[in-house]
């Protein structure tokens, strides 16, 4: 067999290429181009560029995974016509990025059939064409619950609603017929604050739809958001009550089956917190780094901040970039888990095996099983966090005693009543059944209850402060530990401690310069010669980077720990300074409260000033110098906003970390030096803003 014939070269074109025949070197070249260009055209597909038979799987929702979710999405993507299929009066739209909405989604689906029978459809804004929205009937109602995050953007899942809504507009998109309630979440520490909420409710407005309630907005500024997602349920079912819908006692019933039972300890796998974990193409695996070079950063005060470092040794596959975050896994201290094992009157059953299964295949049950009560507790539900006012109400059907459920209710019911007690009390579910029956435990308070009522244990996440080029295998990580004091009129204050900064503090065995006394976590280790303790962490990618090119200028804005991602960018600088690659001008703002005590890595910056001399200029902020006036970051950088601006004009990086804040308030500074320096308008400093940021010339990374 000859090579045409191997390579399936058809018959018909062998003449052809036998009879090119070269009669030169330059002819001999063009032939042999010409005759790579035709076998390369005839055996694509076949040698090369083979067709992916699972290519079709990069462009399914996420959400089509699950069996059930794959077939009801499949039926329709009309959403007026699911209405009718499943015999609903009401679709629930969440538009979510952390899953909040989605979990207020749910619940408000099925407070609504439990209280009133009301049949709802719950709906992810992405399962359903957005033109569909347009033909739901008068008789029907739609209810919008929207969350706005970053520089007031719309979650992935609005994305596709989010560019149909902003174009409905005259008579040929009308909305008359529709009928609606929205609620959106947010945090008013953002300059953008439920910005897509309105948009999207102004967009109904002005296409004719009707809203039958003002638009709810939950503010987590100061963690609000449940409790104003539940004052808006409130009205939302006494809407319902004037419709016409008669409400009817709502019996508990449980989600999970829940066994109990007296055996050996069961198997902990530590890494079994992935339960809760969907990783994806941001996210690496969840696996046990052993802590190195713990430090304490502050030389004096009653705060610890702490540096420590990750090693990345044993685990090849986990690698990091800089500016990348780390998920912190924390676990529950022992005393809250005692005391509500103490509480529950369960304290005895503290290492029984717990099984749980699922009384309806599409429950996930939030515990792995087996595992023991104690586990549970520790490893994967928030026994730390607030109770909600709409939980009181739930809890107070189980009372031990009339009093308690009497005080319950009272609280419950009463939103001002219930915002004084948890200005006041640091109220975690044990606190709270200690607080109103202290004298008697829970015991008819079901297990499967209390599993479903606490939120799933959830990582927290801490910008790396190293560089993945100088110290690739090390990931290290800063962290202010968080000890809150709730002043209190009728006794000693209540301390809300961070559960992650005070278990990292733990896990370093660094002394706690608190006052208060520090809470005890218990911790895993390792034997490499030494006791070496461990964290559970991963990683997530993140597009706060540095420019690929090095002579690209930066202007760096940061208070506190929010320093952390810049010491990494700092040090890449200084590095490719010292080996003759061009650095562009750095300016950097560092704001904290006094020099001489909060100055993190102040010595470090010393040495980077020495190695890159006139390269970086550092302007400083302390809040809270004896004998001088308080300066916070966003007054020097309105003091230099001139130098700001023509460095963002000659092509630098802004980047801003730290908290919200503090980012709107460096925001209003720029926005007011544009308009004085570059005679702007509101609109015009907006379009300038909005370029830079899309342009990747402006970044923020900032927390609440």
């Amino acid at each position: 067999m000859d090579i045409l014939s191997a390579l399936q070269i058809p018959p018909t074109l062998h003449p052809l290429l036998s009879a090119v025949q070269p009669s030169s070197r330059a002819d001999a070249v063009a032939a042999l181009l010409f005759l790579l260009s035709a076998l390369g055209y005839l055996t694509r597909g076949r040698l090369w560029e083979k067709p992916d038979p699972y290519y079709h799987i990069y462009f399914e929702r996420p959400q089509l995974v699950d069996g059930a979710s794959a077939i009801n999405a499949a039926s329709t993507r009309n959403v007026a016509q699911r209405l009718e299929e499943d015999n609903c009066d009401v679709v629930i739209f969440w538009g979510s990025q952390s899953g909040t909405s989605e979990r207020f989604a749910e619940a408000l689906g099925r407070e609504s059939y439990s209280r009133f029978g009301i049949n709802t459809l719950v709906a992810d804004l992405s399962d359903f064409d957005a033109d569909s929205i347009a033909l739901i009937p008068t008789n029907k109602l739609a209810m919008f619950l929207i969350s706005t995050y970053g520089e007031g953007d719309p979650s992935d899942n609005t994305a596709a609603f989010w560019d149909w809504i902003r174009k409905v507009e005259g008579e040929s998109r009308t909305l008359k017929g529709l009928r609606y309630l929205a609620f959106g979440l947010g945090n008013s520490n953002y300059k953008y604050y439920n910005r897509v909420l309105d948009v999207i409710a102004d967009s109904l407005d002005e296409a004719g739809a009707t809203a039958l309630l003002p638009r709810g907005k939950a503010d987590d500024a100061n963690g609000g958001t449940e409790d104003d997602f539940q004052s808006w349920k409130d009205s939302v079912f006494a809407l319902f009550r004037t419709l016409g819908h008669q409400e009817k006692a709502v019996i508990y019933e449980p989600t999970i089956n829940v066994l109990l039972s007296e055996g050996a300890e069961a198997n902990q796998d530590e890494h079994s917190v992935s339960i809760h974990y969907q990783r994806s193409a941001t996210t690496s695996a969840i696996v046990p780094l052993p802590i190195k070079n713990a430090r304490e950063l502050f030389s004096a005060g009653d705060r610890n901040c702490v540096h420590m470092e990750l090693d990345l040794g044993a685990h090849a596959e986990v690698q990091y970039k800089t500016g990348d975050h780390v998920g912190i896994w924390p676990v529950n201290p022992e005393d809250e888990i005692n005391r509500l094992l103490e509480a529950l009157g369960l304290r005895d059953q503290r290492y029984h095996s717990l099984l749980l299964s699922a009384v309806e295949k599409a429950t996930k049950p939030r515990v792995p099983s087996p595992t023991t009560l104690e586990q549970a507790f520790r490893h994967y539900l928030e026994i730390c966090g607030p109770v909600s006012r709409k939980r009181l109400l739930d809890i107070a059907q189980f009372a031990p005693t009339q009093e308690a459920k009497a005080t319950l209710l009272a609280l419950g019911e009463d939103r001002e009543r219930y915002k004084q007690l948890t200005a006041n009390t640091h109220v975690t579910l044990a606190r709270l059944l200690q607080l109103v029956c202290p004298n008697e435990p829970w015991t008819s308070l079901p297990l499967s209850f209390v599993i479903e009522t606490l939120l799933p244990l959830q990582p927290r996440y801490y910008s790396i402060s190293s560089s993945s080029i100088i110290s690739p295998r090390r990931i290290a990580v800063t962290a202010l530990v968080v000890n809150k004091a709730i002043p209190s009129e009728s006794g000693p204050e209540s301390i809300i401690h961070g559960l992650a900064s005070n278990y990292l503090l733990s896990a370093t065995n660094l002394p706690t310069t608190s006052s208060v006394t520090a809470p005890v976590y218990a911790h895993k280790a390792f034997k490499d010669g030494l006791e070496t303790r461990t964290v559970l962490a991963h990683i997530r990618k993140s597009k706060f980077k540095l420019p690929i090119t090095s002579s690209t200028p930066l202007i760096l804005i940061s208070a506190g720990t929010g320093f952390a991602p810049f010491r990494a960018f700092l040090a890449e600088r200084a590095k490719l300074h010292a080996i003759g690659k061009p650095v562009g001008k750095i300016l950097l703002f560092f704001g904290c409260r006094h020099p001489d005590t909060d100055y993190i890595y102040h010595s470090e910056l010393n040495k980077m000033q020495e190695s890159l001399g006139d390269k970086l200029e550092i302007v400083t902020a302390f809040s809270r110098q004896e004998g001088a006036k308080k300066v916070y970051v966003q007054d020097r950088v309105a003091e230099c906003s001139a130098q700001v601006l023509d460095m963002l004009d000659a092509g630098a990086n802004m980047y801003i970390c730290g908290k919200a804040s503090m980012a709107r308030e460096v925001d209003m500074k720029l926005e007011e030096a544009a308009m004085s320096v570059k005679g702007f308008q509101e609109k015009d400093v907006k379009a300038w803003t909005d370029a830079l940021k899309r342009r990747g010339k402006w970044k923020a990374d900032v927390w609440g």
